[in-house]
């Protein structure tokens, strides 16, 4: 799993990523400070909103200071937590990250 994160973190798209599966972080390149602050707490609190809802989303994004935090639904209860500039294109980080998709759900 370490092996696909590596391809998920590409200079310009993803600086950092890691794994969440229900409330604990699986696998991870984020800096250790940021494990708990940002991808834990973060986006549990976002995608339990959207289950909440009852939607058919599967991703979400989330701006904090310079960063982006987007998270995508992964098979199970995995979430897939990726971390941008905030100023990269989401669509970019989007695409990349359906093309390695498939490779997690496998």
């Amino acid at each position: 799993m370490k092996e696909l994160l590596g391809q998920v973190d590409k200079a310009g798209v993803v600086e950092s990523s890691c794994i969440l599966q229900g409330a604990e972080i699986s696998v991870s390149t984020f800096a250790s400070r940021n494990h708990e602050t940002v991808a834990k707490k973060a986006f549990s609190y976002v995608f339990q909103n959207v289950s909440k809802l009852r939607t058919k989303h599967d991703e979400a994004h989330l701006e904090i200071g310079g960063k982006r935090l987007s998270g995508f639904m992964l098979n199970g209860e995995r979430v897939l937590i990726c971390m941008s500039d905030k100023n990269t294109n989401v669509s970019l980080v989007r695409e990349h990250i359906y093309l390695l998709k498939p490779k997690f759900e496998a």
